[in-house]
């Protein structure tokens, strides 16, 4: 179910990035990561990626994320641990940290299942 899937992962903390590599990986995801969004963005297989993963701490500026995420076109799951409201952003599933069980996990799977790389649509779920 998850071979092929290619998940790119964005977290400026160096631990909480390996973190994420980690629990994807061992679920069978492809993954690479990086420190920010937009070196991310510009990576060779971002655009073979079928989707992100985005720390909240990785955003720089607020007032660009849509348009960051609209650029690269394919769901997004943003990991939000700040206490603030988050904007309504384009093809994004929100999870809250901490998370516990495997909401993460389950996101990426129905992206996938969905159609991740030719239909990147999927809805906000907030936990």
């Amino acid at each position: 179910m998850t071979a092929g899937v290619l998940v790119i992962v964005v977290a400026p903390d160096k631990d909480f990035r390996r973190s994420l590599e980690f629990s994807l990986e061992s679920e069978g995801f492809a993954v690479e990561s990086h420190a920010s969004i937009s070196k991310a963005l510009a990576s060779p297989r971002a655009e073979e990626a079928d989707c992100a993963v985005i720390d909240d701490a990785a955003v720089e500026d607020w007032r660009m994320v849509a348009q960051d995420f609209l650029h690269f076109g394919k769901p997004v799951v943003l990991l939000q641990g700040r206490i603030q409201a988050v904007p309504s952003l384009p093809l994004t599933i929100v999870l809250t940290k901490p998370f516990l069980g495997n909401p993460l996990i389950e996101a990426i799977r129905g992206i996938s299942i969905g159609g991740g790389r030719s239909q990147a649509t999927c809805f906000p779920l907030r936990t």
